[in-house]
């Protein structure tokens, strides 16, 4: 007898093409051709996306009208990655999943002269 894969078990899960709530009412389901969806805008909600940015300036003053500064940007300082919506397509095997994540961390270094 072989294991059955939780990744496989839910692939078959979502291979329906309607979905109904424990009573039997349907909750997601193709609209017929010709036919608008009854389901509402901001119905499925994707993560929070958590982001901390910093900078980091230094002012030389050279003259009384001059001054040199450097800056240094950091985007995503603690490195989390944020995750995307799921996928709203009821009609793809990877419905309700979440399947995207971006968020490296960058660093940008500027220096500029003001007068």
């Amino acid at each position: 007898m072989g294991a059955v894969s939780p990744l496989n078990a839910l692939n078959r899960a979502f291979r329906n093409k309607a979905i109904a709530d424990s009573p039997g009412q349907l909750l997601l389901v193709n609209p017929t051709p010709g036919q608008i969806g009854n389901l509402g805008l901001k119905w499925i909600e994707g993560p929070a996306a958590l982001g901390l940015d910093m900078n980091l300036i230094k002012r030389v003053r050279m003259a009384e009208t001059k001054e040199l500064e450097f800056r240094m940007d950091a985007v995503n300082v603690l490195n989390h990655p944020v995750f995307g919506n799921p996928d709203t397509n009821i009609n793809s095997l990877s419905f309700g999943r979440i399947t995207t994540a971006t968020g490296n961390r960058r660093f940008n270094i500027g220096v500029r002269l003001n007068f």
